[in-house]
């Protein structure tokens, strides 16, 4: 063997041992020193992606809360509209209603102050029962229909029964008399026809 050979073969002193050590120590702080700042440069970011991210989330929400006051408002301002106009609807259909039987009233009130001894029951007949022709009229313009009751099959939903009687005369389950008439709008009952029934 050659002495160049030998040499290289040649055991390494304690401190080569130390120095490799060293540099290996250094090489593997180098390596983790660049992973810790590679990590870094990608937490950052990732990091000013979430913040990104938060903010867009903040411009939306801000943008649907305002879209939803902008609706709860103008929902507030269509009840308040909508409820003047139902009040508004009603005045109007009462006052329509009034002014139709308001002709009906004139004659009523034209009769009470007729003088008695100038003026004869049956004059006084023929006008009430104008006037009655009259308030008919007026009910039938505003949809005001007589329910029919006079011998008429008992109906619980239009008659109100507050008498009874046992007459063959009639079948059973009968209008038999009328006390009061009924009227309704349409299919709704604004008042019962008040009757006695046939058991």
């Amino acid at each position: 063997m050659s002495k160049d050979k030998k040499e290289k073969t040649k055991p390494a002193s304690s401190e080569e041992k130390e120095e490799t050590v060293k540099n290996t120590e250094e090489a593997k702080d180098a390596k983790t020193d660049k992973k810790d700042e590679r990590k870094e440069k990608l937490s950052e970011k990732a990091l000013e992606e979430k913040d990104k991210e938060i903010e867009k989330l903040k411009t939306e929400l801000h943008d649907k809360d305002d879209a939803y006051l902008r609706m709860l408002a103008e929902y507030d301002n269509f009840r308040k509209r909508a409820q003047k106009e139902k009040d508004s609807m009603y005045s109007e259909g009462v006052c329509d209603s009034v002014e139709k039987l308001l002709t009906v009233l004139d004659n009523l009130e034209r009769a009470a102050v007729l003088d008695p001894e100038k003026t004869d029951a049956k004059s006084v007949i023929d006008g009430v029962n104008k006037t009655l022709d009259q308030a008919k009229e007026v009910f039938e313009k505003l949809g005001v229909t007589e329910i029919a009751a006079q011998g008429e099959k008992f109906d619980p939903t239009v008659h109100n029964a507050v008498m009874h009687e046992e007459n063959e005369e009639y079948d059973e389950n009968v209008v038999s008399d009328v006390f009061l008439k009924g009227y309704k709008m349409g299919e709704r009952v604004i008042r019962h026809s008040m009757v006695k029934v046939i058991n």
